[in-house]
């Protein structure tokens, strides 16, 4: 019997058999041998760091932690040169969908995000953690025992995978928001328009 965790991991959008190759990490991947995570300079990655410390006063939503966060994504993608085209806050978790124009632009970026996120959220260090974002021994220092898993990440082609990923994480920055969107859904509602500024939903 698969745990609860497991499932929501399992129905990630496009999270098939065959899409399966191009992801890595999270709990799908727990106590399976570890191998070099699939990458591809030209395809976008889904990006998924969960952690279920992050709640109550832990939460990545709390105000005092998700402008920090936000801030710190936007200098490290600039840093980096990686391209963010969705975020999404909801808490306990991160989803992100991103392009890196290479493997290491891709380490680098994310090994100092979910590093500071880690110093933010719990105040590791807090007086010059912000400071030293470029220090690594910092970083994993303070996101060591913060993240459930390693991070989760899958291969996501341009196209019509791209646009339900897309469309996936939207849902969850809203749902992070406190819009029950699949509870709508769920009555019989139809998405109309989806973006970061709001839903337009058609009445069934």
């Amino acid at each position: 019997m698969r745990q609860k965790g497991q499932q929501k991991q399992l129905f990630l959008p496009g999270f098939n058999r065959t899409t399966a190759k191009g992801a890595h990490g999270g709990e799908h991947t727990k106590g399976k041998r570890k191998g070099l995570r699939p990458f591809d300079p030209k395809q976008a990655l889904h990006v998924v760091l969960r952690s279920s410390k992050a709640r109550g006063e832990l939460s990545m939503l709390r105000p005092r932690h998700c402008n920090h966060i936000r801030n710190l994504m936007d200098r490290l993608k600039t840093r980096w040169g990686v391209s963010v085209y969705r975020y999404a806050n909801v808490g306990n978790h991160l989803h992100l969908l991103i392009r890196a124009k290479s493997r290491a632009d891709w380490q680098g970026f994310i090994r100092e995000l979910s590093g500071g996120i880690a110093m933010i959220v719990t105040g590791a260090k807090k007086s010059h953690a912000l400071a030293r974002s470029k220090s690594k021994d910092v970083c994993e220092s303070a996101k060591r025992g913060f993240w459930d898993h390693l991070v989760f990440t899958r291969i996501v082609r341009f196209g019509k995978d791209f646009v339900g990923v897309a469309e996936y994480v939207l849902k969850n920055l809203w749902e992070g928001a406190g819009i029950p969107v699949r509870k709508i859904l769920a009555r019989g509602y139809r998405i109309m328009e989806i973006s970061e500024d709001g839903f337009v939903f058609v009445a069934p």
